[in-house]
């Protein structure tokens, strides 16, 4: 469910989904995340300074004679010349000490560490300034992109990139049928244009987009079948072989496959002979009270009064003939006459009466909704408003490119009806937006026709989310499909042990001059043992990971059953490529926060 961070009115709603381009929903999208400064990675650095001076001075004091050197040798001169010459040396050794005292460097170096000790204080501040302005410029620029971050939209509707003339809309509730109705209905009429709404799911799937437009002073046109047409002059409409083609063509959806195909031009032939023989209004009771004739049934009240004429009924009489008499036109007639008089036996009311051209008018809402009857007058009436809806656009009763047709819950009126509808659509220039519940053989085969886009929302059954999922289509992707530890440990001991012995005889003798000799003898002898004892131990891991390319599902069957009511997955096709994106149709979100009012 979406959260408003602040409740809203109606009224707010309402603008919300009334204002703007059309969409149909709105893509959720992360903000990029705060992005680091360009220089956060060089910081300013400190160098220490170098003084060529007082290095020189350094060098030169180092190679001169230090002060204690410099007395010793003005004492020897003195010492030394007091032997020679006297006080004259001592004098010498004094001018001596003088000179080279005040030559002597180390001042010049001091002076020097001074200086450079208050030239280094002024860099390091310096560079502590830098330092400072350098960390107000990271936190400057973080708390912008946090506030950048915070204020980014996170919401971007979802605009059909592609234009199609039809969008098919598979799967989904009530409830997010009538949201998705409000995201882009309201857009629609705001605009200018035409919104038909034919609603035969019984669930009101246009209520809450008729609430916004009210609210909102659009003109909203509440079209109940059959009641509001009980009353309706179909001559207006229909010519006598078109009306009767247009109701045969209903009853033949309603007989199961393969039934006999001569059936419709049966049902065709008696209808259009009676509609031909009628006089104006030509409504669905006088239809089935001219049929009740034909079948030799139809009982006038005591004074003449009834729905048809005496002429009428005498011109009928004798077209009784031109009918045929077989069993099976007869049973075929009694069909037809039943679902007519079924259809009209509720009074018309107070409902107005709306020809189908009325139904369309520019900035204006139509609801035509077949709710309230039994379930075969319910079929029924599904079946004739559906054909007849499509006689209009077949005799182009709707203005081309003014609006659009959107037919909720036509499932069971089968492929070939729906596909008869979508070709007389595209031709009557008539965008064409189709609700289906299930997405049954037919509709698949229906779905992702030439020109069209399709929505998918929430698919409880498996089976037709995995065919929605093989619809979406499969895209490559890499993933890790093996992780593998290997773990070594090998332990290595070793002894070692070692003797060694060694003998040695040593004989020396010698005489001297006085004929006096000496005679030495010696022996050594070493012995040595060593031993040794090593041991190791060698650990390994190996870690490894395998990487496969997998060809499939860009849309997991599990993730089409776990949508939300309002959530929705777009398949468009357009001049850039396929695009799948998921999106939400919500019309709450119009007025939250962080909304984008273009497409992304």
């Amino acid at each position: 469910m979406i959260r408003d961070e602040a409740p809203s009115s109606g009224d707010d709603w309402a603008d919300g989904v009334f204002q703007g381009p059309e969409r149909w929903g709105w893509e959720f999208v992360v903000p990029p995340a705060p992005v680091a400064h360009a220089e956060a990675g060089n910081p300013p650095t400190w160098v220490e300074p170098y003084f060529p001076e007082l290095a020189r001075l350094e060098q030169e004091v180092a190679g001169r004679m230090g002060p204690g050197r410099i007395v010793g040798v003005a004492l020897a001169i003195a010492v030394g010349g007091l032997f020679v010459v006297g006080f004259l040396s001592v004098v010498v050794a004094v001018g001596f000490v003088v000179i080279v005292v005040a030559t002597n460097p180390s001042r010049r170096r001091d002076q020097a560490r001074v200086q450079a000790l208050e030239e280094r204080r002024r860099l390091w501040e310096t560079h502590q300034g830098r330092l400072a302005a350098w960390q107000l410029m990271l936190r400057e620029h973080e708390l912008a992109e946090r506030r950048r971050w915070a204020a980014a939209d996170t919401w971007f509707p979802l605009a059909l990139a592609s234009k199609p003339a039809r969008i098919d809309v598979v799967g989904g509730t009530g409830d997010g049928w009538a949201s998705l109705l409000a995201t882009f209905g309201g857009a629609v009429v705001a605009g200018g244009q035409a919104l038909l709404v034919v609603d035969m799911t019984e669930q009101a799937v246009a209520l809450e987009l008729a609430g916004f437009a009210a609210r909102r002073a659009v003109p909203v046109a509440h079209v109940p079948f059959p009641a509001a047409a009980l009353r309706t002059d179909l001559g207006e409409e229909f010519g006598p072989g078109d009306l009767a083609e247009s109701l045969a063509a209903a009853f033949a959806t309603m007989r199961p496959p393969g039934t006999d195909a001569d059936l419709q031009s049966v049902d065709t032939a008696v209808i259009r002979t009676v509609a031909r023989h009628l006089d104006a209004p030509l409504t669905y009771g006088r239809l089935a009270a001219g049929l009740s004739v034909l079948l030799r049934l139809y009982e006038p009240g005591p004074d003449g009064s009834g729905p048809l004429a005496p002429h009428e009924v005498a011109l009928l009489t004798e077209a009784v003939d031109s009918v045929g008499r077989g069993e099976r036109r007869q049973n075929e007639l009694h069909y037809v006459q039943e679902q007519l008089a079924a259809l009209a036996e509720d009074p018309p009311g107070d409902v107005a009466d709306r020809p189908a051209a009325q139904w369309w008018r520019p900035g204006q809402l139509t609801v035509l909704a077949t709710d309230g009857l039994g379930p075969q007058r319910k079929d029924l009436a599904d079946r004739i408003v559906f054909f007849r809806v499509l006689h209009a656009l077949r005799t182009r009763a709707f203005a081309s490119g003014t609006g659009t047709l959107v037919v909720a819950g036509a499932d069971h009126l089968g492929r070939d009806a729906l596909e008869a509808l979508a070709r007389h659509a595209r031709t009557a220039g008539v965008r064409l937006v189709l609700l289906l519940e299930h997405l049954r053989e037919g509709t698949l085969q229906l779905a992702g026709g030439s020109d069209s886009a399709t929505v998918f929302m929430r698919m409880g059954n498996g089976e037709e989310a995995k065919a929605a999922a093989e619809f979406i289509g499969r895209e490559h992707t890499f993933v890790v499909n093996q992780l593998t530890r290997q773990v070594g440990e090998t332990l290595t001991t070793g002894r070692a042990g070692s003797y060694g012995e060694q003998l040695g005889e040593s004989h020396t003798s010698g005489s001297g001059p006085g004929m006096s000799s000496s005679t030495s003898y010696g022996t050594s002898l070493s012995r040595s043992w060593q031993e040794s004892v090593n041991s190791s131990i060698a650990t390994s891991v190996t870690t490894g990971e395998t990487t496969s390319r997998l060809y499939e599902f860009t849309v997991e069957p599990t993730q089409l059953q776990a949508l939300p009511p309002t959530g929705l997955v777009l398949v468009d096709t357009a001049s850039g490529g396929r695009r799948v994106v998921f999106g939400d149709c919500n019309p709450g979100i119009s007025v939250m926060p962080r909304v984008s009012p273009l497409p992304r």
